[in-house]
């Protein structure tokens, strides 16, 4: 199913390489991405959202890393954001999240020290690769809750405005340049106790489907689809490549036998890519359907996600050697694709360590 015009494809591409320069998305993009509510996928519709179902928004992920992979991340992981709204209160729901440009960034390693006070906590801490950060109304982290009774510390995800939050500006990576991925600081925040939250898989406010899919298989889900549709995206740029080059390439073998290797990696994707929705769409309808997952099947759906993220790097790892110098010179669009891809793909949710 296609979702998006290719007058907005078109636009994405062509800031392609700009959005590098910058470290963002460009304006008008971003406003498109508020108008179509891409980042309210999971948030209810009460509160504005579309509350989409995981087949779907896996589709939206996968064509919009398509089109451009900075694209896709940001509405990937922004809109992952609201599976942690489903313990907000609905009265902080409506406050802070009803307005359009609501986004939530964030981080989920406990980097962070929170201490009791009248009213709710203190917070102090670091936490790196926040994506979307530079435009985030929202900052969610876990951090861990001090006793000063000996207790054991306990983990609490704390909910920040943006005006408590410092941008370290620090996101130097080799690909994914403009999702402004950085490090956030807080010192002394206060953060009241119906925005400290307990994050459990189970527990959720509303009464919505998405809220009870197992999180970490989502997430898997979600940095799968981008790595499939950057994948995608690479061989496409390779064939334009090919067919740019093909005059000097076929002199000799080149033109044809690169053309036959991108060919068998659109092939090997493919299948990758198939059997990739077969195991989405199976443990959805079985979700809504009310059946409960085995640790059987949560590794299934975690083993194919894997799969999926190292057949599109194996697949373009299988092209890129023959495509000359020009793919390693960071001005074209191969080369940004591909940095893009091996950059996604780092994420430690879809690395296989089988």
């Amino acid at each position: 199913m296609k979702f998006f015009s290719d007058e907005i494809r078109n636009r994405v591409r062509d800031d392609a390489l700009a959005m590098e320069d910058r470290g963002n998305l460009a304006p008008d993009v971003l406003e498109y991405i508020y108008d179509q509510g891409l980042f309210k996928l999971l948030v209810p519709e009460q509160f504005g959202g579309h509350m989409t179902t995981l087949p779907k928004a896996t589709e939206i992920y996968e064509e919009a890393s398509f089109i451009e992979g900075n694209f896709g991340w940001l509405i990937g992981i922004c809109s992952g954001g609201g599976f942690i709204t489903k313990l907000l209160p609905e009265r902080v729901y409506r406050e802070k999240f009803s307005d359009r440009e609501a986004v939530i960034s964030g981080s989920g390693y406990p980097s962070g020290t929170a201490r009791s006070v009248d009213g709710g906590y203190v917070v102090n801490g670091e936490w790196k690769y926040c994506s979307g950060s530079s435009f985030a109304t929202l900052f969610t982290v876990n951090a861990m809750i001090e006793h000063e009774d000996g207790k054991d510390a306990e983990m609490r995800t704390f909910v920040f405005e943006r005006d408590q939050v410092e941008l370290l500006g620090d996101w130097n990576a080799t690909g994914m340049k403009a999702t402004n991925s950085q490090t956030i600081r807080v010192k002394d925040a206060f953060v009241p106790e119906d925005r400290a939250l307990l994050f459990s898989m189970e527990a959720t406010l509303y009464d919505e489907p998405f809220y009870s899919y197992p999180f970490l298989q989502f997430a898997k889900v979600q940095f799968a689809a981008v790595a499939l549709g950057i994948g995608q995206h690479f061989l496409e740029e390779c064939k334009k490549l090919a067919e740019k080059q093909k005059q000097e390439w076929e002199k000799g073998e080149k033109y044809a036998f690169t053309l036959e290797k991108i060919q068998q990696a659109e092939i090997d994707l493919h299948k990758a890519r198939t059997q990739f929705y077969e195991v989405v769409n199976y443990s959805w309808n079985a979700h809504v359907s009310g059946e409960h997952f085995t640790d059987e099947q949560l590794s299934e759906i975690s083993i194919v996600c894997e799969d999926a993220a190292s057949e599109s790097l194996r697949a373009a790892q299988s092209v890129f050697p023959y495509l000359g110098i020009t793919a390693v010179l960071e001005d074209n669009l191969v080369n940004k694709t591909w940095r893009d891809l091996q950059t996604a793909c780092q994420h430690g949710l879809i690395v296989s360590f089988r």
